[in-house]
């Protein structure tokens, strides 16, 4: 699942989507607002089970989640219409060089989750070579992940065929319109697996140790509510625990945040989780920033070209 964030400011915010899950009236509660690129979903199951234990509201905190495909996430951080977004860190790094002000200041995902799945009969990457790789967009996580995927495996120019085909990995898929996507590993793999889809597929947490999806705020709300937001850190590092260790228990809370899922999809619902609670572990611990990744993953989007050169990782992460 990739979180949509775009870098053009804009004097409009449309579509947005408030899913507000808190029974606390209290007014000492301080609101925290979080926007996310995307619709409500399993993946997000840390916040749900955060807000429904009372996690949150241990910290004093009153947790808005807003869900929207257009977000703009760092114009809605400039403009303070938000307190927290969660985007993908690949994006922060682009964003840091332009220097807009915008810091990681919680790891959501430890592991890259873009992954590259192809026809079965295509046994290497290499035999990729002259044949259709989708890709949803021409920017974004998954753009960058498919650089990365082509680069290491000498793919890069005209060796393969590449097709903007929007968010359909799974049908261009199924029907042929392409002999390979790009898609992420917490979903759509895991619905073509579920239709007995027979393909190859290659993670690109197994090749490369790019940052992924974090929470990120910008330098001048971190001045001002720094201390609001370091008790969303704990809170959010509480919940992911707890989801992980109690993953029925989240299982539940998620369905009920999410609603309308279909009794028949709920062990598909759960295989998501289950994939998505991969993502957040850590050695070091939930919510583990670190510094040194940022720093590899910067000089590999130079090396990519995709930033202009290197800059200091504490440009873009902010370790509370």
């Amino acid at each position: 699942m990739r979180f949509r964030t775009t870098f053009l400011l804009s004097s409009a915010i449309l579509g947005i989507a408030t899913l507000t899950i808190a029974s606390a009236q209290d007014k000492a509660l301080r609101t925290v607002r979080l926007a996310i690129g995307y619709i409500p979903h399993v993946q997000f199951a840390p916040l749900y089970v955060g807000i429904d234990k009372g996690f949150y509201r241990e910290e004093g905190i009153d947790l808005k989640l807003n869900f929207g495909f257009d977000y703009d996430i760092f114009s809605l951080l400039a403009a303070t219409r938000i307190d927290v977004g969660l985007t993908d860190s690949d994006q922060l790094i682009l964003a840091g060089a332009k220097n807009l002000g915008l810091q990681a200041i919680f790891q959501y995902y430890q592991k890259y989750p873009v992954t590259i799945i192809a026809r079965a009969d295509i046994l290497k990457p290499a035999d990729l070579r002259g044949k259709r790789v989708g890709t949803p967009d021409l920017s974004g996580a998954s753009w960058i992940g498919l650089q990365i995927f082509l680069h290491h495996y000498r793919l890069e120019g005209r060796a393969v065929q590449v097709e903007k085909i929007g968010y359909t990995q799974e049908a261009a898929f199924r029907s042929g319109k392409v002999d390979a996507v790009v898609c992420f590993y917490n979903n759509e793999p895991i619905e073509l697996r579920s239709q007995n889809v027979a393909f190859r597929e290659w993670d690109l947490k197994d090749i490369s140790n790019m940052v992924s999806a974090s929470f990120i705020s910008s330098r001048s709300i971190i001045a001002a509510r720094g201390d609001v937001l370091a008790a969303f850190v704990r809170a959010t590092r509480k919940a992911m625990a707890y989801t992980v260790d109690h993953r029925d228990e989240a299982f539940q809370i998620a369905v009920k945040a999410v609603g309308n899922v279909q009794p028949n999809d709920e062990a598909l619902f759960r295989e998501r989780l289950d994939a998505t609670c991969q993502l957040f572990i850590n050695p070091k611990g939930y919510g583990y920033i670190d510094v040194d990744r940022y720093t590899r993953s910067i000089a590999e989007l130079a090396s990519l070209g995709l930033i202009a050169a290197v800059y200091p990782a504490e440009r873009i992460v902010k370790v509370f």
